[in-house]
């Protein structure tokens, strides 16, 4: 039959204690023989106890038999000669004493490390199933250890916060519990990438989110790739979270390593409910990033969510805006074919040829992409068939 968890460390704790015990009696019978045989050695005479003359020493019948047991098993024999007489050789008892001696000091030293050993591993099991109860949502179990003295800021194995993975799991009542036992609530683990307000956005947990910021979670940290919680909220989607974070005083045109913003981020994921909350608040629409000029208007249609280029078109987006690679909303549409976009921009008034200052045209782009659909909606919307790009090539070339 197999064992619970429960049973096992049931177990673990009855062996310790066990241990414990067969030490300390241990130890005092080491201190108990070595005393005994001390007194032989010095007086050079042992005896059991009957007829013991003035130059013997009376040995007690439990001494004479652990005493007996250790030279047996040693295959020395017993105390006594075959005719009941004790030994009287002053220099056996001391060859005696001495071999007895060094044996319970080798027993002795042996049960002290086997008691090392085991705390040792009894305390790395304890640790392993605080992050274990962590990671399952075991409240009672984290609750008990805690209570115990464990401390709330432990990490896991990988350098991960208590708080950060219970966050990330969208365990609340767990949240709740290290937090009250004085959990950092800006513990970023050893890895120090995000705090658990980043991980409870990540994952849209709106509940962990407001109990974070009750615990006054920093709102605009950033992680180690510069995104902050509400930059993660908005590549989620969470329109929750965002209107959480946000009224909580969330940095609406921060920028991560990519460049980019919220806002940029909510549109290249297509999230609409959540662009609209950012605008309503304030949120630039033409905000670009800076290496790479990038647009929420152009990631939109990059990625092709239709329905998130309408709604930037009819907020006021410049499809005009020209990435670090000089491509139009139109230009990044045609990249990867995306007929239904292209369509929207060129009945929104997009240009369908090269515009002066750019290199190659979207019917360009469309035909090296081989997007046959999207190139006759190009040529049927006026575009140049002899137009060549910036190594010469015409839309035909490119094709072939």
């Amino acid at each position: 039959m197999e064992m619970s968890q429960t049973d096992e460390e049931e177990t673990s704790e009855i062996e310790s204690f066990i241990l414990e015990q067969e030490a300390e009696s241990f130890d005092s019978d080491h201190s108990a023989l070595a005393s005994k045989l001390a007194m032989l050695a010095a007086t050079g005479h042992v005896s059991t106890g009957e007829g013991t003359s003035d130059d013997q020493i009376s040995v007690d019948a439990e001494t004479q038999a652990r005493l007996e047991a250790l030279l047996e098993a040693a295959g020395i024999g017993k105390l006594s000669t075959s005719d009941g007489k004790a030994f009287a050789d002053p220099e056996v008892l001391r060859r005696l004493s001495s071999s007895v001696s060094c044996a319970l000091d080798e027993a002795a030293a042996a049960l002290s490390k086997m008691k090392q050993e085991t705390g040792a591993m009894n305390e790395q099991s304890n640790k392993r199933s605080l992050v274990e109860a962590c990671s399952e949502g075991d409240v009672g179990t984290v609750r008990a250890l805690l209570c115990e003295g464990r401390s709330a800021n432990e990490t896991t194995e990988d350098g991960e916060s208590l708080l950060s993975l219970a966050c990330s799991a969208g365990y609340y009542e767990l949240a709740e519990v290290l937090l009250t036992m004085h959990a950092n609530v800006e513990d970023c683990g050893a890895k120090g990438e995000c705090t658990p307000l980043m991980e409870a956005s990540s994952g849209g947990y709106s509940d962990i989110v407001r109990l974070l910021l009750s615990h006054g979670a920093d709102v605009n940290a950033t992680s180690n790739t510069g995104n902050t919680a509400l930059t993660y909220a908005c590549c989620g989607g969470y329109e929750d979270v965002v209107r959480l974070l946000v009224d909580a005083g969330a940095e609406l045109e921060c920028h991560n390593e990519n460049g980019h913003t919220p806002l940029m981020e909510a549109a290249s994921g297509g999230h609409v409910a959540v662009a609209e909350v950012l605008l309503a608040r304030g949120a630039g629409i033409n905000t670009h990033s800076n290496e790479f000029k990038e647009s929420a208007l152009t990631l939109a249609c990059y990625k092709g969510h239709l329905q998130m280029v309408r709604f930037l078109l009819q907020a006021g987006a410049d499809q005009e805006h020209k990435t670090d690679e000089m491509h139009t909303a139109l230009m990044e549409a045609s990249m990867d074919g995306h007929v239904e976009v292209a369509r929207l921009l060129l009945d929104s008034g997009a240009q369908v040829n090269m515009p002066a200052d750019s290199f190659e045209s979207p019917l360009t782009l469309a035909a090296c992409g081989g997007h046959v659909e999207l190139a006759e909606l190009l040529i049927q919307r006026g575009a140049a068939l002899e137009e060549v790009n910036d190594e010469g090539y015409t839309p035909l070339m490119e094709a072939a």
